[in-house]
């Protein structure tokens, strides 16, 4: 199929009729009909079925339009970075981030790469880790951002800085305790869990295996924002990223180091073999920065001691 079959293709798929297509398109109802047939003849299959002033798509057309929306992700991030290479600091920029990222670091980079560049346009998602993956391979975002992400044989992985994990202990529990590097104040407390399971997660595991340590888990969720919420609220303890607790308000929440320190990478996921944008890279340098400012403002708030996850 030409690139002039898959754009009349695809509008018709998406409109349901030649003349609603031909709207979207900008063109007039023969034209589309007149692609259409040239296509058919091409392929040497029927696409659509005519009844009743609409077209319905056969089955060959359905398994069709799945790799042809693949295709047109692509199409559409190739007019995007032509866009950026044409217009220098303007264009379009798609990116995923994992929840706790897009609440922690994300927002800061945003900042500093649009004061520079005020004419850049966004289009955002807040996705887990799968879902960032599968965005990637429809070619419905530019770049990724997460916190560890699992090997995957289609995309490319940029390690782009370190972080680590540190322990949030409503403060109010604090209150009275002689030692709280020793883990015993903590027995009996609930503790919030990530419920999701991800590379980190299985290491922290591991680790509070190897510690003899099984809190009971109360509360399980899927994200560290979320667990850093409810530790602000008094309603558990929780192990969470270092971005995420810096945010979090020091009069409600106490935060300690772990110790043997647990620490995790942070990375940049795109599709493998795609050269990143002018822009991706300006967003990967901000993220970088800010997540160089987030730590230091998470050493001004750790305990002075660490807790010491050994029995």
């Amino acid at each position: 199929m030409r690139l002039r079959h898959i754009e009349v293709f695809r509008a018709v798929m998406i409109a349901g009729s030649g003349s609603e297509a031909a709207r979207m398109l900008n063109v007039s109802q023969p034209v589309v009909s007149r692609v259409l047939r040239h296509a058919e003849l091409g392929l040497g299959f029927a696409l659509f079925e005519r009844s009743r002033g609409r077209l319905l798509p056969t089955p060959e057309a359905r398994a069709l339009f799945a790799q042809v929306q693949r295709a047109w992700g692509e199409i559409e991030r190739i007019e995007a970075l032509a866009a950026n290479l044409r217009r220098g600091a303007s264009g379009l920029l798609r990116v995923a981030a994992t929840p706790s990222l897009a609440t922690s670091l994300l927002p800061d980079a945003l900042a500093a790469m649009r004061a520079a560049h005020p004419k850049v346009e966004c289009d955002l998602w807040a996705s887990h880790t799968r879902e960032i993956e599968a965005h990637l391979l429809a070619w419905e975002v530019d770049a990724g951002f997460a916190i560890e992400p699992p090997e995957q044989a289609a995309l490319a992985l940029a390690r782009l800085c370190s972080g680590e994990m540190v322990l949030a202990v409503p403060r109010a529990w604090a209150a009275g305790v002689l030692r709280p590097a020793e883990r015993g104040w903590l027995e009996g407390r609930p503790y919030i869990a990530l419920a999701e399971a991800t590379p980190l997660g299985e290491r922290l595991a591991a680790r509070l295996a190897a510690a003899e340590w099984t809190p009971p888990q109360v509360l399980r969720v899927q994200t560290y924002a979320l667990a850093a919420t409810l530790v602000e609220r008094g309603l558990g303890y929780a192990f969470i990223d270092g971005y995420t607790a810096a945010g979090l308000d020091p009069a409600r929440v106490l935060l300690m180091r772990i110790e043997p320190v647990l620490d995790f990478g942070l990375y940049m996921i795109s599709a493998l073999g795609a050269a990143p944008s002018v822009l991706v890279g300006r967003l990967r340098d901000s993220l970088v920065r800010a997540a160089d400012r987030q730590q230091r403002l998470l050493d001004s708030r750790l305990a002075a001691l660490p807790l010491r996850l050994a029995p």
